[in-house]
C-alpha cells in the first residue's frame, strides 16, 4: 500500500489528473495484490450513487445560475456602496462581495472565477498594484466554502452522516473571522502605501444609492436564509435545498434580473454540467482509492502511529492539522476530503473532539491547501483570470496566508468559536 501511495504522489507531482491518480492508483494495487478489477468498477459507481452528493451538481448549477443572470455584479455594486468609501477602497468591496457571493457558489474556485473577473480588472484600473489585486482575489475567495452552503461540508457530512445543517452554521463565524481580518489587513495596507492599495478614487458614502444597491442585489442575498432556513427547519434536505437554490435563480434571472437569455441558460448548464462532472469523477476515484486504503487497514495504521506519539487531544489535533496541511498542499480540495476524513475523523472522535468542531478544522486546512504552493489550485485559477505570474502572486499572498492559518488555529483550540451557533440551534 506505501508503494502504491507514493506512485500516486509521483503522479500528482507529474501532473497526472487527480481523478486518474487515484484510479490508475487504486487498478494497481487490485493487480499486484490479485484482486478482481471489477471491484474497481463497483467502488466508482458506490462513490457517486449518494443521494447527498447531489447536492454538489445542484449547488454549482445554482451558483452558475446566479452568476448568468447578475447576481455577481449586483453583490459588487452593493459592496461598494457598503463598504468602498473605505481606506483600501476596492479591496474592501473584494472581500465583502465574496463573502456575500460565498453564500450563492459554496465554491472556492467559482468565487475566484467570478468576483475575480469582474474586480481584478476594476481594481488594477483604480491604480491599485495588480498583484495585491489578484491576491486579495484568491485569499478572500477562500470564505466560499466556509461560509454556508459549502461543498466541502456537503462532502464530509456525506461521509460521516453529521447533520450538513449543523456543519453549515459552524461555518459562519470562521467565515466573518476570515473575512474580517483580510479587510483590517487592506485597511492597513492602504494606510501605509495609498499609492499602490488605496487607489486613486473611491466612491462617497450615500444612503440613498446603498439602499437603491441593497435592494437590487436583496433576491441574491435571500437565497442562502431560504437554503440554511429550509433545511435547519427540516422542510427539506440538503440535496432538495440545491434542487431549490437552482429553481429560486432560474426564476430571479427570467423574471426579476430579466438578463438570463436562452443562449445565457445553454452555457451555464455546459459550464454546470462541466465542473460537476469533474467534481463527481474526482469523489468516485477517490471512493475507490480509499477503498483500497481501507482493504489494506490504511486508517488504523496512520491512526496507530499518530496516538502512538500522545493521547493528549490538543497534540493529535496539531499531528491531525500538520498531516492534512501537507496532504492538502498536494491534492485539490474534494480528494483530500474524500480520501482522509475516513482516516482523520474516528481519530478525532476517539478522543473525544466534536464532530462539527473537527469537520470545521479539516475544511479550513484543506481550503488553506488551496491558497498554497506547490498545487494550490485556488492561485493557478487566480493567476489565470489575472494573467499574472505565479510567484509574483506569492509574493503578495503570504501575508494573506498567514492570516488565515491564524484563524484556523483559534477555531482548532477554541471550539466555540465555530460550535457557538450550532449549539444555540441545540
Amino acid at each position: 500500500m506505501w508503494l502504491i501511495i507514493g506512485i500516486f504522489f509521483v503522479m500528482l507531482i507529474i501532473g497526472v489528473p487527480v481523478a486518474f491518480g487515484v484510479g490508475i492508483s487504486s487498478v494497481l494495487y487490485l493487480l499486484m495484490s490479485g484482486k478482481d478489477l471489477i471491484i474497481v468498477t463497483q467502488r466508482i459507481f458506490a462513490g457517486g450513487d449518494s443521494f447527498t452528493l447531489m447536492a454538489i451538481p445542484l449547488f454549482i448549477f445554482a451558483g452558475e445560475i446566479m452568476n448568468a443572470c447578475g447576481v455577481t455584479k449586483r453583490i459588487v455594486g452593493f459592496a461598494n456602496e457598503l463598504v468602498g468609501f473605505i481606506p483600501g477602497g476596492l479591496a474592501h468591496v473584494n472581500i465583502l462581495a465574496s463573502m456575500l457571493f460565498a453564500g450563492v457558489s459554496g465554491s472556492t474556485s467559482a468565487d475566484v472565477a467570478s468576483i475575480g473577473g469582474m474586480l481584478i480588472g476594476s481594481m488594477d484600473e483604480a491604480g491599485f498594484d495588480r498583484n495585491y489585486a489578484t491576491a486579495v482575489t484568491a485569499a478572500s475567495a477562500t470564505i466560499g466554502s466556509i461560509i454556508p452552503p459549502s461543498i466541502l461540508m456537503v462532502l464530509y457530512s456525506s461521509i460521516t452522516g453529521i447533520s450538513v445543517g449543523k456543519l453549515f452554521m459552524a461555518g459562519v463565524v470562521p467565515g466573518l473571522l476570515v473575512g474580517v481580518s483580510q479587510m483590517i489587513y487592506a485597511f492597513i495596507k492602504a494606510k501605509r502605501n495609498p499609492a499602490l492599495y488605496d487607489g486613486n478614487f473611491k466612491v462617497s458614502f450615500n444612503l440613498k444609492r446603498m439602499l437603491k444597491a441593497f435592494v437590487n442585489a436583496l433576491p441574491a442575498l435571500v437565497m442562502p436564509l431560504i437554503i440554511i432556513g429550509g433545511i435547519l427547519s427540516g422542510v427539506f434536505t440538503a440535496t432538495e435545498a440545491g434542487a431549490i437554490a437552482g429553481a429560486y435563480g432560474l426564476l430571479i434571472g427570467v423574471l426579476v434580473y430579466k438578463e438570463f437569455t436562452f443562449k445565457g441558460a445553454l452555457q451555464t448548464i455546459l459550464s454546470a454540467a462541466r465542473t460537476s462532472g469533474m467534481t463527481m469523477l474526482i469523489v468516485s476515484g477517490a471512493t475507490a482509492f480509499g477503498y483500497c486504503l481501507a482493504i489494506e487497514k490504511f486508517p488504523e495504521q496512520v491512526s496507530q502511529l499518530i496516538t502512538s506519539v500522545s493521547s493528549n487531544p490538543n497534540i493529535l489535533m496539531l499531528l491531525m492539522i500538520l498531516a492534512m496541511s501537507v496532504i492538502g498542499m498536494f491534492m485539490d480540495t474534494t480528494s483530500a476530503a474524500i480520501i482522509m476524513v475516513p482516516i482523520f475523523y474516528p481519530i478525532a472522535e476517539a478522543c473525544g473532539i466534536n464532530g462539527i468542531h473537527f469537520g470545521m478544522v479539516m475544511v479550513l486546512t484543506f481550503i488553506l491547501g488551496g491558497i498554497t504552493p506547490p498545487v494550490g489550485v485556488t492561485l493557478y485559477i487566480a493567476t489565470a483570470v489575472a494573467k499574472i505570474k505565479f510567484v509574483d502572486l506569492l509574493k503578495e499572498m503570504w501575508p494573506f496566508i498567514l492570516l488565515f492559518v491564524i484563524v484556523m488555529f483559534s477555531v482548532a483550540y477554541v471550539p466555540g468559536i465555530c460550535l457557538a451557533i450550532p449549539n444555540m440551534l441545540g
